[in-house]
């Protein structure tokens, strides 16, 4: 009997093991960070569980909890991929079309024009602080339902000392740090998702949280 009762105990916990490293969406995990994808949060899945955010850059990606599939956010795409091997060469792929019509703009004859008179090279200069975020603003605005974003970013900043204060710090980090505006709108938006798991004036708080949780994150790396 008990040799019984060991035997089931060692399918067990072997079958949590399994579980815990072998489970696709841990899989998928551990193929972004390879291709130095960012986790930057967590969004409920209307299936149960919850869905992985990551970003890279400009880009935002999702793996689905349930099925393990990764879905693309910006740019926005209406199929999943199967893996993030699929998504660079998605991406490869795209890359390679817009620098082929650049290249073929570039290559067109253009009207002689009299040379300027060469000026000196101005060294490089650092945007200011409210610079850096209109150009966040501006992010937003692009993304998949830019304007609303837009909106709730700027509603909230201006009704909320805690998510202004936060907003601020993320972009002063950033700007340090020389992260990108882009991913400091993907951030935002990351921060929005939460408003669908809280209810009440809790929402507030968690966002700013979540926008504190980015500032310390990018301090920590040094730089996305």
């Amino acid at each position: 009997m008990m040799w019984m009762v060991g035997g089931a105990l060692v399918i067990l916990i072997a079958r949590f093991l399994w579980l815990g490293y072998f489970h696709r969406v841990n899989a998928m995990s551990r193929q972004a960070e390879l291709m130095n994808w960012l986790d930057i949060g967590r969004v409920s899945n209307v299936g149960g569980g919850k869905d992985i955010l990551l970003a890279r850059n400009e880009r935002g990606a999702r793996i689905d909890w349930r099925t393990g599939e990764v879905w693309l956010m910006n740019p926005k795409v209406a199929e999943p991929f199967a893996d993030f091997l699929a998504v660079e060469r998605w991406l490869t792929l795209r890359d390679m079309a817009t620098n082929g019509s650049k290249e073929a703009a570039e290559a067109a004859p253009a009207p002689v024009e009299p040379a300027p008179e060469p000026a000196p090279e101005p060294g490089p200069v650092r945007d200011t602080l409210p610079a850096f975020q209109q150009k966040v603003d501006d992010c937003l605005a692009r993304a998949e339902g830019g304007q609303e974003l837009l909106e709730t970013k700027q509603a909230f900043e201006a009704g909320s000392a805690p998510y202004l204060e936060a907003s601020t710090e993320l972009s002063k980090a950033a700007l340090e740090l020389e992260v990108s505006p882009a991913m400091v709108a993907t951030f935002h938006i990351s921060a929005f998702a939460a408003l669908t798991e809280t209810a009440g004036a809790d929402k507030l708080e968690r966002v700013a949280a979540s926008l504190h949780a980015a500032a310390r994150q990018i301090r920590a790396t040094g730089a996305v």
